[in-house]
């Protein structure tokens, strides 16, 4: 068992779920900020071990967190971190395909996400091709981005914010407005990361390095990273983990609110 910490909250997890909500799913901190939007009752879907939804959460971006996952074994590290930080008084879950098993008296006023980017199975030659990368990474022909969009309307304050994180490699903002539109929600704007961003995730991984490496010149090196100025920061990212950091830049944030 692991756990990350994410503002001041130690997320506990597997690595095999994790679909990306401790890397690049971060930058929702900088990007909501940014854009001045905050919730007081906030849902996670598709959470896994819900890394965002702690996140926002810890960063005082949301008041009250409610997550939900269809996989229970996701749902089972949620209580963990639930218990650990001593959050029962602030989240909420349930171990949910979509909204089925949400409350129908739920009313939230920011939902985030990072769901399945792919529509087809070609992306598991170079994700990976055993099940949970299927389930993590597969929505074949938008059936699951359909079908959120279609109900999650109901679960939503009159102006409410939704963002969903996704891939360019596997979508474009054109197979999810017709959706949004269909839904009578209104298309707010395609967010695309900016590199302050992703430094905020960058520096976020490296202070993980430094909390919890078990080799002493690991934790030493990133603390020494961590004291740098920004510039200098990004120069070490972009010359040992530029592959990665590009990866990020292939990401947008569709953001569409309730009429």
């Amino acid at each position: 068992m692991y756990y990350y910490m994410v503002n001041d909250i130690n997320v506990y997890f597997e690595p095999e779920l994790d679909g990306g909500g401790r890397s690049f799913g971060q930058m929702y901190v900088p990007i909501l900020k940014k854009l001045g939007i905050r919730g007081k009752n906030c849902y996670e879907a598709f959470s896994g071990p819900a890394f965002i939804g702690f996140s926002l959460l810890g960063a005082g971006i949301c008041d009250n967190l409610y997550v939900s996952d269809i996989n229970p074994k996701a749902i089972d590290y949620v209580k963990l971190t639930v218990r650990y930080n001593k959050l029962e008084e602030k989240v909420k879950y349930s171990v949910s395909d979509l909204l089925e098993n949400v409350p129908k008296d739920a009313k939230f006023d920011l939902v985030v996400g990072n769901p399945p980017h792919f529509k087809d199975k070609s992306f598991t030659k170079k994700y990976g091709s055993n099940n949970l990368d299927i389930l993590k990474g597969l929505d074949q022909s938008w059936g699951l981005h359909n079908k959120f969009y279609n109900s999650i309307r109901d679960y939503m304050k009159p102006g409410g914010n939704i963002i969903l994180v996704e891939n360019s490699e596997g979508s474009d903002p054109k197979d999810f407005i017709p959706m949004i539109m269909q839904s009578n929600l209104k298309l707010k704007d395609i967010i695309y990361p900016d590199y302050d961003d992703i430094l905020y995730v960058y520096k976020l991984l490296i202070s993980n390095y430094y909390n919890f490496s078990d080799s002493k010149i690991i934790g030493w090196l990133a603390s020494i990273i961590l004291k740098l100025p920004d510039d200098l920061v990004k120069a070490i990212a972009f010359t040992y983990h530029y592959t990665l950091l590009k990866s990020w830049k292939k990401l947008y944030f569709i953001w569409s609110q309730v009429i």
